[in-house]
């Protein structure tokens, strides 16, 4: 059986608020830590985008203040805790993955530069991401996750 969103997978609950606080607080610690080399641009977001979430920067290349989804969303509240989105120019995918009639399969999410679900869109793979919105995409106000095969 196929589970409705990467939170609903067996084995795995919800995050409720203060795991969530708890996950930004170690990303936002991460984001204000000194930096031991020159910056690059990275192929994956560091840590913590974990399992079954969403993740989105206010900067490039996976820097700045993160927020993090597990679910649709088809807005964004103007709060802090969506800054990542709402302001972000980057996003990476950790959503799950698993094996269906031998095949790969996973949780792609769709994001889209509108509310609802409209306006322009980007499909992201598991374990995958954007390190660099185009400007002309803008910000990403809504998010949708959906299986999709992997090969």
């Amino acid at each position: 059986m196929i589970p409705s969103t990467p939170g609903d997978r067996a084995g795995h609950h919800r995050r409720g608020p203060a795991a969530a606080a708890a996950v930004r607080a170690a990303c936002i610690a991460l984001a204000f830590a000194p930096a031991t080399a020159p910056a690059q641009a990275a192929p994956a977001p560091p840590e913590p985008c974990t399992s079954g979430w969403v993740c989105g920067w206010t900067g490039p290349d996976y820097t700045g203040v993160a927020s993090f989804v597990s679910q649709d969303m088809p807005w964004y509240p103007e709060t802090t805790a969506y800054v990542g989105f709402n302001g972000g120019t980057s996003v990476w995918s950790s959503a799950g993955m698993w094996r269906r009639g031998g095949r790969p399969w996973g949780w792609c999410v769709t994001v889209y530069n509108g509310t609802e679900y409209r306006g322009q869109s980007r499909t992201i793979r598991p374990n995958q991401g954007i390190a660099r919105l185009p400007a002309s995409f803008g910000n990403i106000h809504s998010n949708r996750f959906h299986a999709c095969p992997l090969s």
